[in-house]
Formats: C-alpha cells, sequence, structure tokens
C-alpha cells in the first residue's frame, strides 16, 4: 500500500499542496509574536529534531555525495530550505495570507521561464501570451485592482516579498531535478534540511538581540509545530518525489491547488475576506497556467531531460 502510494506522484503533489497551503496563514498567524528569521528557524529546529535519526544515518552511509554535490545542496538548502519559506515569513507580516497564496500560485510560471533563461528550454509564443496574462493577474493583486496603483509603481512591499519567495522556489525546482535519480530524494532533503539549519544560527541569534519576541503560548507553538512538521518535512518530501517520479515542469502544475487550500484556510483561521480583485487576479494567474499546462508535450520533456 505505502509503496503504491509512493509511487504515486500526482496524490503525493496534492498533499504537498494540501499542507503548503496552511504554510502562510500559520505564518501570518504567528507574526504578531514572532519576527520572520526565528519563525524560519524555529521550524527548521523541529524538522531537524524529528529528522535526527535519518540525517545520522545519511552522513554516516551518504557523506561521499554530500561532498561530491556539497555546492548544489549549498544552493538548494539556500533557494528551497531557507530562502522560499523565510521570505514568505517576511511577506506576511506586510500582505493578507490570501495574498502570499494567491502570488504562490506563479510558481509555475516563473518555472517555465527560469528554465528558458537557466537551462536551454524552447517555448513558443502561447507561453509568452500565457505569462503576460498570469503577470497582469499578479497586478490586479498586488494593487488590489487600482489602475492608479499599477501606473504610479505603488505596491505593497509584502507582495513584491512574496514574488521573491515564489522565484527563490523556481529555482529550488529546477535544479533539484539536477541532483535526482544521483543522490535519494531522503538523502538530498535530510542535507539540505541540515545546511539550512545551520546557516540560520547566526541570522537568528542577530535578529533575536535586535527585535523583541512577543508572547508565545499554546496556539503559537502548534502553528510552529505546524510549519515544522507538516510543510517543512513532510511537503518537501512529498515534492522531492514527485518530482523524480514526473520531473518539475509537470509537477509544477499542482502549486495552483496551493492559493485554493491556502484561501480556505486563511477564512476560517484567519478570518480573512476574499476581495474581488484577489478573485479577479486569481482568476487570471490561473488562466495563464492554464495556457501554460497545455503547451506541446515536447516543451515538457525538454525541462524534464535538462
Amino acid at each position: 500500500m505505502l509503496q503504491r502510494i509512493g509511487n504515486a506522484p500526482y496524490f503525493l503533489l496534492v498533499i504537498a499542496a494540501l499542507f503548503w497551503g496552511g504554510n502562510a496563514v500559520a505564518g501570518k498567524f504567528l507574526a504578531g509574536s514572532l519576527p520572520p528569521v526565528t519563525i524560519s528557524f524555529t521550524r527548521l529546529a523541529i524538522g531537524v529534531l524529528i529528522m535526527s535519526p535519518v540525517i545520522i544515518r545519511l552522513f554516516k552511509y551518504e557523506r561521499g555525495a554530500l561532498r561530491e554535490h556539497f555546492k548544489l545542496l549549498l544552493f538548494l538548502a539556500v533557494t528551497g530550505v531557507i530562502g522560499f519559506n523565510l521570505l514568505i515569513y517576511w511577506a506576511v507580516n506586510y500582505t493578507t495570507a490570501i495574498n502570499a497564496t494567491l502570488l504562490n500560485s506563479t510558481s509555475p510560471l516563473f518555472i517555465f521561464l527560469l528554465s528558458a533563461l537557466l537551462i536551454g528550454e524552447k517555448m513558443e509564443l502561447r507561453y509568452w501570451v500565457s505569462m503576460a496574462i498570469s503577470m497582469l493577474g499578479v497586478l490586479v493583486v498586488i494593487t488590489h485592482g487600482s489602475f492608479e496603483r499599477m501606473l504610479s509603481l505603488h505596491f505593497n512591499i509584502g507582495d513584491l516579498i512574496m514574488v521573491l519567495a515564489v522565484i527563490s522556489w523556481a529555482l529550488y525546482s529546477i535544479f533539484i531535478k539536477k541532483i535526482s535519480g544521483q543522490i535519494p530524494s531522503l538523502a538530498i532533503f535530510g542535507f539540505t534540511l541540515t545546511i539550512g539549519f545551520l546557516l540560520m544560527i547566526p541570522a537568528v541569534a542577530i535578529e533575536l538581540f535586535l527585535v523583541p519576541v512577543g508572547t508565545v503560548g499554546l496556539e503559537e507553538w502548534s502553528a510552529l509545530f505546524y510549519i515544522g512538521i507538516f510543510p517543512s518535512i513532510c511537503s518537501f518530501l512529498l515534492w522531492n518525489r514527485g518530482v523524480e517520479l514526473i520531473g518539475p515542469s509537470k509537477a509544477s502544475i499542482s502549486l495552483n491547488l496551493i492559493p485554493v487550500f491556502g484561501t480556505v484556510f486563511a477564512f476560517f483561521v484567519l478570518g480573512e475576506v476574499i476581495s474581488l480583485p484577489q478573485v479577479l487576479g486569481g482568476c487570471l494567474v490561473f488562466v495563464g497556467v492554464f495556457i501554460t499546462s497545455f503547451t506541446k508535450k515536447k516543451t515538457v520533456q525538454l525541462a524534464e531531460e535538462a
């Protein structure tokens, strides 16, 4: 049964999206009590603690692979394990959890765009049209549908930070394919989690020295353990396995479910209400991604073979 689930990429990717959907919501909930680096470090600490028996074995039996691929593992740790989540927790200090999850839905487009720029994936006209439509959707979301804001380039800083988070995730998704198959997916996760944790130690020390911490009660600890277990461990393992099975281009389409799950969680947990500009912008993003997902199979195969 478990073996069948482990070889069912789309099921794995849907569950990963479900857990990630709650990530920005939990980050928004914690933003009133903890600064972003501390949230990110705590989730990594929880992840390392839970995964420590596995990590110890990995360092014992996969040490050679760690030395051989250290530079790429370091890059994956910085972009995916640290950068993506840290930028999300920073962004939700200035924007809503719904906005964060809607902007996160542009991940497939950035993956395609950066695949073209970095690994030479060829893009047809249909792709560029989809990118334009989705970017218009992003503009509607981050300007709250205000034409004046759009013309004056007056954007919410949190939304712009969220765009950087999406770019960071796109880089992680592209380059993890280059190492998949050379190192077991569990080893990739264990090494990048550990590297990310070690890199965050000096950063969190500086932040705690400069920024005061608010009250942390049972609800805050519950949110921290949620992001430390489900988005940080379960989603990464499920995503890595899904990418290994079907490649980053096909896997990226499942990321469209994150704003759906995130909006539901934000409504019930935070009481956020989705606005008309968010609906319109989100629809434009989805239309763009929908067009992209139906580009010729040859385009998708190029990304997977690169």
